[in-house]
């Protein structure tokens, strides 16, 4: 008996070496998951071939090691290779201490995968079942249960931000959940820097709140700050974590919601992080003209040295946007061809667009959302050679783009059914607890449904504003398209007599040219990444002199143009309102054969916070009736009209204008006309005045 029990501890001593063995290797594979995913994989498959030779029953270290696969592939966008790796936890029929939480890590990282594939009604009834178990509501502070709780948090807010419109209410208590559960939520440095990045990354996206914007401003970049000083140890240092951190405060920088005021009220944790990164990491930002750009720039680097081809493409179409954003067409060019290059080189296609999908007869990559972006960069910034280029990349934006619409209709749905679920879950337990505490009860039901209704009706509200304007885009071209033919149609004509005199084809040559720069800025002006609205301080006297000199008056002689002298100052976008005179200045000398076009300004008498500018002119005039319709973009133009105004895109574009100096500055500004059939018209429009 004694010589049993010997043996016994004999072969537990043995069996707890050898656990230890796996352990360690499962360790160092866990750990090189970010800055090595080919060495971590070594090691997870170092690991199962142990535990197959020596510890067949060791079925902890197996599901491990299965996780660390699985998340090596997915770090390298080698989907296959995951899914094979999560059936195999998720299937597991043993019995294991660490059985379930590996399991919800195998169904975070499932979730993550129908995240990149755009699934987001997938990914979200995953994440809503993890939390509906209550498996990570428990107080375990162990390391495997702490980074599912991180995994969970960060799925989860990458859900929120990226892929839905979550309410400001809902996407600040999640935020404030995480940073107050942050500190006992430690498992490695390289999960804490996650962490960071998720919580920095929420409180940035709740700045479109501009009542906390500065508070929310303020912690993002101290989480940022956070990992940068995680980062500067050579034992922590990752160039995933720092591509991330880079690209994150870039984003910040390039932000159109963030105010002027609210960056001066963080001007020190702008500096500080500038410098710590120049002396940390030798990355200079002090000289350099465009700051938003070099961070942008050199996330995308810093993601090259990494394995993940989707990360890549990631970058390289962020950094595209921005540098079209800010006009460096060259320079995105570069980056949409380089992420051309990655789809067709690194990421793989597939057919079934995430398990589950509808959409299994098309061929897409891993990265539906992040292509449909570069295949529109591509055609915005005009890179394509060819017309079958453009024909080509037209065709798979389309197609990305309807199926990204039918996934977002899915979690739509799937939202209804589930608030239509909870709403009859709160009723069934409105009537069990009624006998007991029938007063609390209905209180509590009461809220949650008056919280659950608010948020329905502002996803409704949201897509109601969207299919507004999706309306608005389709009546945009179709106006674009009827006013086109009906503008080039006289010029063509004119163009094709062999007989016309030089200086009228150069006239008409220069008709058409305005037109087709018309037809530009209104297109521009009419989608949402086109022209961008820049506000500033304008002197209008340089307006007008920029004015004077581009417009053509076809009668000098017999017209005179007047521009009033004045000193006004006014707020709002100088391109914009070049291009919106000019218009009205050309249009008046176009219809004026005799007499004179003023064009003057003044502050507006019945309000002092708009100047009031006028252009006036002695031509033909109009008569009520193409008066009333005369900045309709939703009206075609009348194809009889020869001489009136109101027929081209000139005062389409003006419109456009208008709006968007109302939508940017003072509300108010707006646009008017004034006219008498064979006496002259009015021009009258309305733009902030600079505030004192």
């Amino acid at each position: 008996m004694g010589a049993l029990v010997g043996c016994t501890s004999h072969h537990e001593d043995i069996d707890a070496l050898l656990r230890s063995r796996v352990d360690a290797l499962n360790k160092s594979s866990f750990q090189n998951r970010f800055n090595d995913a080919a060495l971590s994989e070594e090691y997870a498959r170092k690991a199962i071939a142990f535990i197959d030779d020596s510890l067949p029953t060791y079925a902890d270290g197996r599901l491990r090691a299965w996780n660390n696969l699985a998340t090596s592939f997915f770090n390298r966008s080698i989907h296959d290779s995951v899914h094979v790796y999560i059936d195999s936890i998720l299937s597991f029929a043993g019995n294991t201490p660490n059985k379930e939480v590996e399991q919800v890590l195998a169904h975070i990282l499932d979730a993550r995968l129908l995240q990149r594939n755009c699934d987001i009604a997938g990914c979200y009834r995953i994440l809503y079942d993890i939390e509906q178990s209550g498996l990570l509501d428990g107080k375990d502070d162990g390391m495997l249960f702490n980074l599912a709780k991180s995994e969970f948090y960060i799925a989860t807010t990458t859900l929120n931000y990226h892929y839905r419109n979550k309410s400001l209410y809902q996407q600040a208590e999640l935020v404030e959940e995480m940073e107050m559960r942050r500190s006992s939520l430690y498992c490695d440095y390289a999960e804490d820097m996650s962490l960071n990045y998720a919580i920095a990354y929420g409180y940035y996206a709740l700045c479109s709140d501009t009542l906390r914007q500065s508070e929310y401003l303020s912690k993002a970049l101290y989480y940022c700050g956070e990992n940068l000083r995680l980062l500067n140890n050579s034992d922590r240092y990752s160039t995933y974590h720092l591509a991330n951190t880079y690209q994150l405060f870039g984003f910040m920088l390039w932000s159109r919601n963030i105010k002027p005021s609210t960056w001066i009220d963080n001007a020190k944790e702008v500096k500080a992080i500038c410098d710590y990164v120049r002396n940390a990491f030798s990355f200079d930002v002090s000289d350099v003209a465009d700051t938003t750009l070099a961070f942008m720039r050199e996330a995308t680097s810093l993601f090259f040295l990494h394995d993940d081809p989707y990360q890549r493409l990631g970058a390289v179409v962020a950094t595209g946007r921005y540098s079209m954003a800010v006009g460096d067409t060259a320079l995105a060019c570069d980056y949409f061809v380089e992420g051309l290059d990655i789809i067709d080189r690194e990421l793989p296609v597939q057919t079934d667009m995430g398990r589950g999908s509808a959409e299994g007869s098309i061929q897409h990559s891993v990265a539906p959302k992040f292509e449909a972006m570069l295949y529109e960069g591509l055609l915005v910034s005009g890179c394509a050679i060819s017309s079958d280029q453009v024909r080509n990349w037209t065709r798979k934006e389309l197609d990305l783009l309807n199926y990204i619409k039918q996934n977002e209709k899915a979690d739509f749905l799937l939202q209804r059914q589930l608030d239509e679920a909870n709403r009859e879950s709160a009723t069934m337990l409105r009537f069990t607890l009624l006998f007991a505490v029938l007063a609390v009860a209905l209180l509590v039901t009461l809220l949650l449904l008056r919280r659950r209704t608010k948020a329905l009706q502002k996803e409704t509200a949201m897509l109601q504003e969207a299919k507004r304007k999706d309306v608005e885009r389709i009546a945009n071209v179709e106006t674009c398209l009827s006013v086109l033919r009906h503008d080039i149609t006289p010029f063509v004509s004119y163009l094709q007599n062999e007989n016309l005199p030089d200086p009228l084809k150069r006239e008409v040559t220069g008709q058409l040219i305005r037109t087709f720069e018309n037809i530009k800025n209104w297109t521009n002006l009419s989608i949402p990444s086109g022209l961008q609205f820049r506000l500033s301080t304008i002197a209008v006297q340089e307006v007008f002199d920029s004015v004077q000199q581009s417009v053509n008056n076809p009668y000098p002689d017999a017209v005179a143009l007047r521009f009033q002298t004045n000193a006004c100052v006014a707020s709002g976008d100088r391109q914009l309102l070049e291009i919106m005179l000019r218009n009205l200045v050309n249009n008046a000398l176009q219809h004026t054969e005799n007499g004179s076009v003023s064009v003057g300004v003044e502050p507006w008498a019945d309000d002092k916070r708009f100047l009031h500018f006028s252009v006036a002119d002695t031509g033909s005039g109009m008569n009520p009736d193409d008066l009333e319709n005369l900045f309709r973009s939703d009206k075609k133009p009348r194809q009889a009209c020869q001489q009136g105004y109101g027929s081209g895109f000139g005062l389409i574009l003006c419109r456009y204008i208008i709006k968007k100096h109302d939508d940017n500055t003072i509300r108010g500004c707006r646009i008017w006309a004034e006219s008498t059939a064979g006496k002259g018209s009015i021009f009258h429009f309305l733009i902030a005045t600079k505030e004192d």
